[in-house]
């Protein structure tokens, strides 16, 4: 049987009858393209929530947990602190929740429920704007089955999607009831729909401008003549039907105008909205480009969707011939423009429903996602399906060949679209699925792994999150790596992966959030001092001394004999400025294992610090009595010589050091200091050659660092190289807040541009400590 072609023009809107036959054919045919949108997407009712979104906009949401209350409802008119003011779909959440509680089937049902409502909504709309039966109702079959539109129909979170679209074209059947019968009533039916889809999702912006081109097709408010102003010579009494209609939608801008502002700033603050400089303006370009062409690609061949689509550099070839292509098309639909209307309005459609969301203002880290297309793809399928029954027109052959097409489109939209729910069952399904049909999907990677962790699968777990830690900076990845290894009971390498996220960031509420986390297993097992210890690690990475040493007492509690956990304590102690508790436990450690060089030189240096000289020099001495070879025990014992003026001795300590570790930092910086500012062991070339191999060699290119250059270069008679020097070091110093420093270089700068050397008449070390 052929599908009648209909009219792809309407029929004057004020004389067709509205009559009861009518009514019911439209009836008949809005239900069954319900129904077969439920039958197709039924299975979604098995599937879970996902560990993306769902559970913080549903599940770990406290506003949406606790259903409808008023608190929860104030949140949702006044707030947007998760990523923008939607309130209707936060209300939609909640009464979810109130009905069913977490019973992610429910949720699933309302989603797919209101998709079907959007579909006839859809139908009903195109048939009201164009009068044509058969390919309004090819459309809205279009819209309810694509693959494309999976996504927003089984993702929970996208239960925004869903209620714009039905609010979407809602307001357009309100548009369409407006231009036949004008009246402030009207009107305010279309105000309403378009604010209620405000209120579900801030996409329905470019809504208004839609309303511009259905003006053009089909309602034909807007000759084709009067978008050429320039050639047709008519633009003058052009103007004022022009601004009738522009007028008619100002209250509509005014919301958009309010609404983008709100939205932008919104995303800005809760961090939703990348920064522009995280992403270039040249890579957003392209990547839009790009975007364009690949949704038209996954149109007409819906393979590899899949939850996220990672952004990285595009080939120059790919966005040059997306660019191309876009232009060919555009170009095309501006030729058909009056003998096929619908083809540009289509394209326009398509095109300008998508700004918003093509990744010119980038949000979140995907090249772009399939639930984007879920309102600007019904576009091309108007462009497509119009196109097609012009063509078809009275020919029977090529009705036959249109309704034979129509009949495998929809079936195999159908098909692969319920192909594609069971990869939408669980968090593992969603994410394994992006992690096969994508390269280095780091967010897939990582949210894959973090469900696996969930699932008690740790070895999986941790495959996956060790390939994310390798392709970004991201602190996730390896905090996934440290739980995994955590499970498996690997602590060395769970400290390692640990050590790797503070690296990156140890203040953030991801590296907060895992010393949470060790901070629980660990009480969970009170006895296990590897699990200790690696909780000082990480204390230690984020420079919270007192923390580690209050876990290093724990540990000396369980195990009394780990002289090497008092002796980190101690140092931890003096790093927190409890000097005088450090050396009452280097003493006590001392009782316990009286030839332990370690403590020995640490508490000689605690002793130097209080003052206590000849206490300190025996307790170095003993140092190196028991462990001779102690390249870091000798360095402290130097560097007491040198602060109490045994300058010689100090050198012949520095050199001893050197021989056992040529690049031991901080003995080739204070031998080279030594060298460079003592009068009565002044050696300039020597101070040079080691502070040239300090900044060199070695490549600390530090404040005191460069100080200690500076100093050496002066000393060695190079004085534009000690100026250089000390002008780099002030300004690290003042970079790194180091106020005190800088001044001090600065009256030493001044003495270099005199052509004078610097000298002093002790040596205060920066550290007198040797910190595990």
């Amino acid at each position: 049987m052929n599908l009648p072609t209909g009219t792809t023009s309407p029929a004057p809107l004020s004389t067709e009858a509205d009559n009861s036959s009518a009514t019911t054919y439209l009836a008949k045919i809005a239900a069954g393209l319900a129904l077969l949108t439920l039958f197709v997407f039924l299975p979604a009712v098995n599937c879970e929530f996902i560990n993306y979104d769902d559970d913080v906009f549903v599940t770990n949401n406290p506003k949406v947990a606790a259903g409808l209350t008023w608190e929860g409802i104030k949140w949702a008119f006044t707030s947007a602190d998760i990523d923008y003011w939607r309130p209707l779909s936060w209300l939609s959440h909640m009464l979810d929740v109130e009905l069913f509680g977490p019973v992610a089937g429910a949720h699933h049902l309302m989603n797919l429920l209101i998709h079907c409502a959007a579909v006839v909504m859809a139908f009903l709309a195109l048939h009201r704007l164009t009068r044509a039966v058969w390919p309004s109702a090819v459309v809205a079959a279009l819209f309810a089955w694509h693959p494309l539109h999976v996504e927003s129909v089984v993702w929970v979170a996208e239960r925004k999607d869903v209620l714009c679209g039905f609010f979407w074209f809602f307001t357009l059947w309100a548009y369409a009831r407006y231009v036949e019968s004008p009246s402030p009533r009207n009107y305010l039916t279309v105000f309403a729909g378009f604010v209620l889809g405000v209120m579900s999702k801030p996409m329905i912006v470019t809504l208004p401008c839609v309303l511009f081109l259905l003006d053009y097709w089909p309602l034909r408010r807007i000759d084709a003549s009067v978008l050429m102003l320039w050639r047709s010579g008519t633009w003058r009494s052009s103007l004022p039907k022009l601004w009738a209609l522009v007028r008619e939608k100002l209250p509509l801008l005014a919301v958009i105008a309010v609404l983008s502002v709100s939205t932008v700033y919104s995303q800005h603050r809760v961090g939703t909205l990348s920064k522009m400089d995280e992403w270039s303006a040249v890579l957003r370009f392209q990547n839009a480009l790009v975007s364009y062409a690949s949704y038209l690609v996954q149109t007409v061949l819906p393979v590899d969707l899949c939850v996220i689509y990672p952004l990285k550099d595009i080939p120059a070839w790919q966005w040059l011939a997306s660019g191309l292509l876009l232009v060919a098309i555009s170009l095309a639909s501006l030729r058909l423009a009056r003998r096929a209307p619908f083809v540009i309005v289509g394209w326009l459609w398509f095109v300008g429903v998508m700004v918003p969301v093509i990744g010119i203002l980038q949000v979140g880290g995907q090249a772009r996602a399939d639930r984007y297309t879920y309102l600007p793809l019904t576009g091309v399928f108007i462009a497509v399906v119009w196109g097609a029954f012009q063509w078809a027109g009275g020919h029977a052959g090529r009705q036959r060949m249109l309704s034979r097409g129509v009949f495998l489109a929809l079936l195999g939209c159908a098909l692969v679209a319920r192909s594609q729910i069971p990869h939408w069952e669980t968090s593992v399904t969603v994410f394994r699925r992006a992690v096969d049909v994508t390269s280095k999907n780091v967010i897939a990677l990582n949210n894959l792994a973090s469900e696996l962790l969930i699932r008690n699968q740790p070895r999986e777990a941790l495959r996956y999150a060790q390939e994310a830690a390798g392709f970004t900076p991201w602190q996730m990845p390896w905090i996934n790596v440290m739980s995994s290894h955590l499970v498996l009971n690997d602590y060395p390498s769970a400290q390692r992966a640990m050590l790797a996220a503070l690296k990156l960031d140890p203040k953030s509420d991801l590296a907060n959030g895992a010393i949470q986390q060790l901070a629980f297993v660990s009480s969970k097992q009170p006895e296990n001092i590897l699990l200790r210890k690696l909780l000082v690690s990480a204390h230690v990475a984020r420079g919270d001394f007192n923390a580690a040493a209050l876990q290093l007492a724990e540990v000396a509690r369980i195990a009394p004999n780990d002289i090497d956990a008092r002796i980190d304590r101690a140092a931890y102690l003096a790093a927190a400025g409890k000097e005088a508790e450090a050396i009452t436990v280097l003493e006590d450690a001392l009782k316990q294992s009286p030839a332990n060089a370690l403590a020995h030189s640490n508490l000689g240096s605690l002793l130097t610090r209080q003052g206590r000289t000849q206490e300190a020099i025996s307790h170095h001495l003993a140092a190196l009595a028991a462990d001779p070879e102690n390249y870091t025990s000798r360095h402290n014992y130097a560097l007491l010589l040198a602060r109490t003026g045994r300058t010689v001795e100090a050198r012949n300590e520095f050199e001893r050091v050197l021989q056992r570790n040529r690049d031991f930092e901080p003995t080739l910086q204070r031998l080279a200091w030594l060298l460079a500012t003592r009068a009565e062991c002044r050696d300039g070339t020597q101070a040079l050659a080691l502070a040239t191999r300090l900044l060199q060699v070695i490549k600390k290119d530090t404040p005191e660092n460069l100080d200690a250059f500076g100093a050496a270069a002066a000393a060695a008679g190079d004085f534009d190289r000690a100026i250089k020097s000390a002008q780099m070091a002030i300004d690290l110093a003042r970079k790194n807040n180091q106020a005190p420093l800088a001044d001090a270089i600065r009256a030493r700068l001044s003495l270099y541009q005199s052509h004078q050397p610097y000298t002093e008449s002790s040596v205060r070390p920066p550290s007198l400590i040797n910190k595990p």
